[in-house]
């Protein structure tokens, strides 16, 4: 059975994915050894699913339509550096979205829709965030170079759709080819 890479993801778009782009350069300037995420690959990640089967793709995207019409298009603020595991020992260097209730009650609903059709996805607790980069190695005294960008604040970030990704690793770097596409177009303030 044919499998694909995938996962469901909000793209980013608008004044604040350039300010977002802007810090990432300044960002690489500082931090020239970061492997830099390619602004075009950008996107915050809701749901991982790894390797699944073209069927689970159909049934997903289906299902998405529903979450679609729940949910309005979610507004979170842009902001805070922060890297995972820690900044002494990053692997990810990430910027932090912040007032996200709602963002985290979407992505809680992605979760129940996937228990529900039985797909498997990375089940890590979620946190908020936009991936920037990532450290192949450590990077020497990466929290003090991090330290004057710590607090920077980049917008307001308005999510208004979801994309079921499939991703193509080459050796440039991942491909992202959207498979299906649901709007947010429920009423305002989402599921209570």
């Amino acid at each position: 059975m044919k499998t694909v890479r995938a996962f469901i993801a909000a793209p980013l778009d608008g004044p604040v994915f350039e300010k977002i782009v802007r810090l990432q350069q300044e960002l690489s300037a500082a931090l020239p050894s970061v492997r830099w995420v390619r602004p075009e690959t950008m996107h915050l990640t809701l749901a991982f699913l790894g390797d699944i089967s073209e069927e689970s793709l159909e049934k997903i995207g289906g299902s998405m339509l529903s979450i679609g019409s729940v949910f309005a298009p979610v507004t979170v603020d842009v902001g805070g550096l922060g890297a995972f595991p820690s900044l002494k020992r990053p692997r990810v260097v990430w910027l932090g979205l912040q007032n996200a209730n709602t963002l985290c009650d979407l992505q809680m609903t992605i979760t129940d829709m996937l228990r529900q059709l039985q797909v498997s996805w990375d089940d890590k607790p979620f946190k908020p965030h936009l991936t920037l980069g990532r450290c192949r190695q450590p990077v020497p005294a990466i929290d003090q170079r991090l330290a004057p960008f710590m607090e920077r604040q980049c917008g307001h970030l308005r999510i208004s759709r979801l994309v079921l990704y499939e991703s193509q690793l080459t050796a440039r770097g991942a491909i992202h080819l959207p498979r299906y596409e649901t709007p947010l177009t429920g009423p305002s303030g989402g599921r209570h």
